[in-house]
C-alpha cells in the first residue's frame, strides 16, 4: 500500500509541476529585425538603418542580387504568403508576409 501511495503522490506532483510549467511563460522570442511591405504585387523587405545584409532568402531561395544590401524586393502574386530570411554580421532574422 505504501508503494502505491508514493506512486500516486509522485504522479500528482508531476502533474502539478507540468501545470505550473504551462503557466510560466518561456523566454520571449526576439522581434524580427526584418520589416516587409507589399503593395500591388510587389514586395520590399529591409533591415534597420546601420545594418547591412550578407545574404537574403525569399521562400528559402538565395537572392544573390540582394547580397550585401540593406533591402531586397521583387514581384509576387497577390494573396500568396512568403517568408524572408536575412543573415547579417551578428545574426539573422526572418519574417513572413502576405503579398498584397
Amino acid at each position: 500500500m505504501a508503494v502505491r501511495t508514493r506512486i500516486v503522490a509522485g504522479a500528482v506532483a508531476a502533474l502539478a509541476a507540468g501545470a505550473f510549467a504551462a503557466l510560466v511563460p518561456g523566454p520571449a522570442s526576439a522581434a524580427s529585425l526584418v520589416e516587409c511591405e507589399s503593395e500591388t504585387g510587389y514586395w520590399d523587405c529591409y533591415l534597420p538603418s546601420g545594418l547591412s545584409s550578407q545574404r537574403w532568402y525569399y521562400d528559402g531561395v538565395l537572392l544573390p542580387g540582394a547580397n550585401d544590401h540593406s533591402s531586397a524586393g521583387g514581384t509576387c502574386t497577390p494573396g500568396t504568403s512568403h517568408s524572408v530570411r536575412v543573415t547579417f554580421s551578428g545574426g539573422r532574422s526572418s519574417t513572413n508576409f502576405t503579398c498584397q
